[in-house]
């Protein structure tokens, strides 16, 4: 086969029962786009619904520690094994984490939502 291409009509054409053939697209194939939406990807799901910025809930910063708590413990226990349920490393993952979700609770909490 030439680099340009210029063999491929003659396997095209073999007779070797291989056809090849080309289906144009169909309307059903055809998908209409009523016009483009702007906006978040939130704003994309339900284009009625207006996506407003807003601070955290406490409720949300817990489920988000815990996440990241379980998370650590998952990792760790790959990395270094059984070692990381040792109750000195329990405690100071448990300290790193509640400390980290804290101060981004207070951070965003106290931030203007405008922002």
């Amino acid at each position: 086969m030439a680099a340009d291409g210029s063999d491929d009509d003659r396997v095209a054409e073999s007779d070797d029962g291989f056809v090849e053939e080309y289906e144009f697209a169909t309307e059903a194939d055809v998908i209409d786009v009523e016009g483009e939406t702007e906006g978040s990807v939130a704003g994309a799901l339900a284009p009625d619904a207006e996506v407003t910025p807003g601070s955290p809930s406490l409720e949300n910063v817990l489920f988000v520690a815990l996440g990241v708590y379980l998370s650590t413990l998952v990792l760790g226990q790959m990395v270094v094994g059984s070692a990381v349920y040792a109750p000195t490393t329990l405690a100071t993952i448990t300290a790193v984490v509640a400390v980290g979700a804290a101060v981004c609770y207070a951070l965003f909490a106290r931030s203007d939502p405008d922002t």
